[in-house]
């Protein structure tokens, strides 16, 4: 199960870049599943997991949006300039700002080892000094 939902992503996390919610589903799936991984299925424990909810939300919503960056650039190839996802909407002197396609060329040429360290750094930003990715014994 996702340890954040789309209302989160959207609300709190403040994030533009996943605009469907079964995509973010399904990415925030992913995320939960490295988190796991990372933290050696620790959150199991509903103590630490509410000790820590915030910070794991935002975990899995930046993981999230790597995972989509992943996928929307080896699915769609260089997308143009018109098909990126939107990043901001202003109404007043209507203004609509698009993701920079080149974003997305760095993220294509990363190989699988490269994507793992990017979502390592992540998960170190968001969960480092929360002791569930320590590795000893306690």
């Amino acid at each position: 199960m996702a340890y954040a939902d789309f209302p989160y992503y959207q609300d709190f996390f403040k994030g533009t870049l996943i605009s469907d919610e079964a995509m973010f589903r399904t990415f925030s799936e992913r995320a939960s599943e490295f988190i796991d991984t990372a933290t050696f299925d620790r959150l199991a424990d509903a103590e630490l997991l509410n000790r820590h909810k915030i910070k794991i939300q935002k975990c899995v919503c930046a993981l999230a949006e790597l995972f989509f960056r992943r996928n929307f650039a080896f699915s769609n190839g260089i997308p143009s300039a018109e098909d990126m996802p939107k990043t901001s909407e202003k109404i007043g002197e209507y203004s609509v700002s698009m993701a920079n396609p080149y974003d997305y060329i760095q993220e294509m040429s990363v190989t699988d080892e490269d994507f793992r360290k990017f979502m390592k750094n992540t998960i170190l930003r968001y969960l480092g000094n929360t002791g569930l990715l320590f590795r000893g014994v306690e």
